[in-house]
């Protein structure tokens, strides 16, 4: 899963392999190299899953050096994009209770003819963490072609002004995450570019979700993710429309092998 991915990066930022060399005050920093391969029985994004029921295979790569980083991140897809990867890059750092990461990752979909250009779908994160509570920050910063984008993660990543909030608490092995999705620059009265066979309920409606994860050992996972509120828009007057999201809460198993 994406948050799985998101967790590594932000271990591996912070670990900086450092060895001694010309005198015992001078040090030369080294790069660390880390990949792991992941399973899941759902592609859990945000609350949704992308898969549509279906399991999903993941890989990363990742070096970092000082508390930089960079990577990427690729899985057998969701049901609507098909393959995907993702390039990231950011920095991480850490002082005592306090922890920052910043990065821009860029979602890309091979089998997406019409929506293929690198850049078209990229965000930023911001992560600030004290003791064992964080908060994430997500924003969209390309103005991606939306509307050829059938995966939920590029329709987000491409709509100027889409923003994501999520509020997490870590008490041992589990972990509980509020997630807020809010597509803020569109109302309910207006199609999206002014389109009017394109509605806003098409591409995304703001709404929440709770997460509840209990990682049993370092490898095994498990996740109960259900919708909390979403709104829903009313467009010409007498049709609702809103995003196809399940209302019954989501159950996810992952396993992630670190490769040596």
């Amino acid at each position: 899963m994406l948050k799985n991915k998101i967790n590594a990066i932000r271990l591996s930022a912070l670990a900086v392999a450092v060895t001694g060399a010309m005198g015992a005050t001078q040090a030369v920093a080294e790069v660390d190299v880390s990949a792991s391969v992941s399973v899941s029985n759902l592609y859990l994004f945000r609350g949704i899953d992308l898969g549509n029921g279906r399991a999903m295979v993941s890989g990363d790569l990742i070096a970092s050096m000082n508390g930089f980083y960079g990577g990427v991140w690729a899985t057998s897809g969701d049901q609507a994009a098909g393959s995907e990867y993702d390039l990231f890059v950011g920095y991480g750092m850490e002082f005592d209770q306090i922890s920052l990461d910043v990065s821009i990752i860029n979602y890309n979909y091979p089998g997406m003819d019409s929506a293929d250009q690198f850049g078209d779908f990229s965000e930023i994160f911001l992560n600030v963490g004290y003791g064992p509570f964080s908060f994430d920050y997500q924003a969209n910063v390309a103005d991606g072609s939306y509307g050829s984008a059938d995966s939920e993660k590029a329709k987000a990543a491409g709509v100027s002004g889409f923003q994501y909030y999520a509020f997490n608490a870590t008490f041992k092995q589990l972990t509980v995450t509020l997630g807020i999705a809010d597509y803020n620059d569109y109302d309910e009265d207006n199609p999206i570019g002014g389109a009017s066979d394109i509605a806003v309920g098409d591409v995304g409606t703001d709404y929440s979700h709770l997460d509840v994860s209990y990682a049993y050992n370092d490898n095994l996972t498990f996740t109960v993710s259900k919708i909390t509120d979403q709104k829903q828009l009313e467009v010409s007057g007498d049709t609702t429309k809103y995003e196809n999201r399940d209302e019954d809460p989501l159950v996810v198993v992952s396993y992630t092998l670190p490769i040596e």
